[in-house]
């Protein structure tokens, strides 16, 4: 026989094969369930996981038609709101073709339009970042819509051959750059 059939009998174990049979042990059994228990509570918490719906993306992206404006000024001519002096010049937004205003987030992209007046009058495409809970908007592509065509905008050096994203000086050879417009679909 290959498998040993064990049996209790008047309270002794017998063995009707040559292996001997564990004598059953209370304690064993509890640790044994609690193994069970806990794989099973692990498998599931698993499971739940992998069902849980993805978290909600931190931003959405965005095209923005309009011209990018000082948000002091635009508030002052469209609501009557007055900012204090200091203030005038503090914030800008995009004023798109129904009005609405969409602060920018000063980083490199949007302070290209504070420090090259240029940029501000033009009638401009934004592909922009809005973020979950903001009401500014971040610039990630500036297009000038002209009316000969769609042109993306950036600054390019023609010394060293690389692009930058607000007027100053190449960040290579501290010569000039210049403002560069490509043709875009």
């Amino acid at each position: 026989m290959q498998n040993a059939d064990c049996r209790v009998q008047n309270g002794e174990q017998t063995v009707a094969a040559l292996a001997p049979c564990a004598p059953f042990n209370l304690q064993s059994a509890i640790h044994n369930l609690q193994f069970i228990v806990l794989l099973a509570a692990a498998l599931l918490a698993a499971s739940s996981r992998a069902e849980d719906k993805p978290a909600p993306p931190k931003f959405t992206k965005e095209t923005l038609r309009g011209r990018v404006v000082f948000l002091a000024e635009a508030l002052e001519k469209k609501y009557g709101v007055k900012s204090v002096t200091e203030a005038k010049q503090a914030a800008l937004a995009l004023q798109d073709d129904a009005g609405k205003l969409h602060p920018l987030v000063e980083d490199i992209r949007g302070r290209a339009f504070r420090v090259d007046k240029r940029l501000r009058d033009i009638q401009v495409e934004l592909l922009v970042r809005r973020y979950v809970d903001s009401p500014a908007v971040q610039i990630i592509g500036v297009y000038e819509l002209a009316k000969d065509g769609r042109f993306e905008i950036d600054y390019w050096c023609s010394v060293c051959a690389i692009a930058m994203y607000e007027l100053k000086e190449c960040e290579c050879c501290q010569g000039e750059i210049e403002l560069r417009k490509r043709k875009s679909p």
